[in-house]
Parts: C-alpha cells; sequence; structure tokens
C-alpha cells in the first residue's frame, strides 16, 4: 500500500509499542513487513525501557519519529499499569509528531499469532478472580457476520472479566472440546484444567502466549490504511475488569470494614 504525499507516494510506517502482558516490546512496520522488532519479558521494567527501545528500533531501521504515520499500541485486556505506561507514551509521542494512533485490541493479536489453531480460549490475567477470558472458533472460509474477527474467528465468548473457575466450568459443560489456551494465564488455566479432570483444554506453543509488537504493528497498520485511529486525546485503554485496588475496596465495603 502506498499513501500519497506531496512528494510522491510513500509507505505508510507504523510504531508498535506492546505493553499489555510481562512482555515490553517494540516494532517498526511498513506495507513491507516487520522492518525490527525488540522484546524484553521481565517483569517492573517497561517504564525504564519503552523509551530506550523505541530509539534503539528507529537507529536500527534508520527512520526518523517525524518519518511514522501512526503509533499502534494495545489497547488491552491486560495489566493496568503496562496499559497505562504503553498508552502514556504513545499519547506523548501521538501529540508531539502530530500523528494519529491506532489502538488494537489485545486479543486480536493473540488471535493473528494462533491463526493454525481451530478453537482458542484466552485468559489474561493470573489472579484467578481477576482475569478477562475469551473463546472463539476459526470460521469457514465463506462464512460472514458480526461476530467474525479481523483474523478469521468466530466470536463465541467475547473478552469478558471473569473468575477463571467459571470460564472452566462453562468449557467443561459444552461440546467445544478440545481448547487450545493462549493468553498469560494460558499455563495455569491449563492446569486448573487437568486437575479438574477437563480433558482437551491445552495450552499454545509457549512462544504464543504473549503478545507480540510485530503481529501488533501488522494489525495497527491495516487499521490505519482503514482510517480506523483515533487521535491522542481520545486514546484509552480498555481495561475490561477492575483494578486490584478497586477489589480491595469492594472486599472491605462487603465485609463491613472501614476505608480510610
Amino acid at each position: 500500500m502506498k499513501l500519497s504525499g506531496d512528494t510522491g507516494t510513500k509507505t505508510a510506517r507504523v510504531l508498535a509499542i506492546e505493553t499489555s502482558t510481562e512482555l515490553l516490546g517494540v516494532a517498526l512496520v511498513d506495507d513491507t513487513g516487520i522492518r525490527c522488532e525488540f522484546t524484553v519479558i521481565e517483569p517492573m521494567i517497561h517504564s525504564k525501557m519503552l523509551v530506550p527501545l523505541y530509539i534503539q528500533a528507529l537507529e536500527t531501521v534508520g527512520w526518523n519519529p517525524e518519518d511514522l504515520d501512526c503509533l499502534a499500541v494495545s489497547a488491552g485486556p491486560g495489566s493496568f499499569t503496562g496499559l497505562r505506561i504503553g498508552f502514556a507514551i504513545a499519547q506523548g509521542l501521538a501529540f508531539a509528531l502530530d500523528k494519529p494512533i491506532a489502538k488494537v485490541p489485545t486479543f486480536q493479536v493473540y488471535l493473528r499469532q494462533c491463526a493454525s489453531y481451530p478453537r482458542v480460549g484466552i485468559v489474561q490475567g493470573r489472579a484467578r478472580s481477576q482475569t478477562v477470558c475469551a473463546l472463539y472458533e476459526k470460521a469457514a472460509p465463506e462464512a460472514a457476520g458480526d461476530s467474525r474477527t479481523r483474523s478469521g474467528f468466530d466470536e463465541l465468548v467475547p473478552p469478558t472479566a471473569v473468575d477463571s473457575n467459571r470460564f472452566l466450568d462453562y468449557l467443561g459443560g459444552t461440546p467445544s472440546l478440545p481448547v487450545w489456551i493462549t493468553g498469560d494465564a494460558a499455563e495455569q488455566f491449563s492446569k486448573m484444567a487437568g486437575e479438574a479432570g477437563i480433558e482437551g483444554v491445552r495450552p499454545v506453543d509457549t512462544h504464543l502466549r504473549l503478545p507480540v509488537p510485530g503481529i501488533l504493528g501488522l494489525i495497527g497498520l491495516e487499521m490505519f490504511l482503514e482510517g480506523n485511529v483515533v487521535d491522542a486525546s481520545s486514546a484509552l485503554p480498555d481495561y475490561y475488569r477492575k483494578s486490584q485496588a478497586e477489589v480491595v475496596l469492594a472486599r472491605k465495603a462487603k465485609k463491613g470494614g472501614r476505608v480510610d
């Protein structure tokens, strides 16, 4: 794809920012594909390492910040702190460069990565009472409808904040097995299924259990070319669930405890 400009045509260029899990990642993408991708899996480093990775990516490819056409950021569900960091940096860059933001649903990144699986469950969030779960099935090529996702899956259960035990009960009571599980809680959830005697709940390959910035950037590029973007002032994360602080406050209130 090419974009018209005052000096002719140029390739659309996207910076992708992935901070929804413990994986921190930055990628640069254009219509030739993923030009570069840097990832680090380590907790509590997102705020410290995101900008250095962004600078390193630009230097690697030889782009200037002004060469970017759009910023793609993982929109959630995901870590509250991680999403806030990703959006804060994306908004700052977007304001400074006067560029739009593509809010890429994090679960769409998972689905694009897991496109070879016929049925995919996503379990995001390792606290059992604070997970966001969803279920998808590969759509037939000729099928169409509002439930079809960008990555070619039908949405059987939309992303929902739910106790992971309830999602497990749902899977165990449906004919939808086997289901391949991805998300940062994939291993934990699959072990829960085994302990509950539910067969057919299996984790996807290890390298597919966290969303990566290159795939995020490719989806962000598609969204940008479709005009599916927002300005910096309108870009906010999609949390789907309550923060841990809200959960604690609700528990105290339910027990009649005083909250100072």
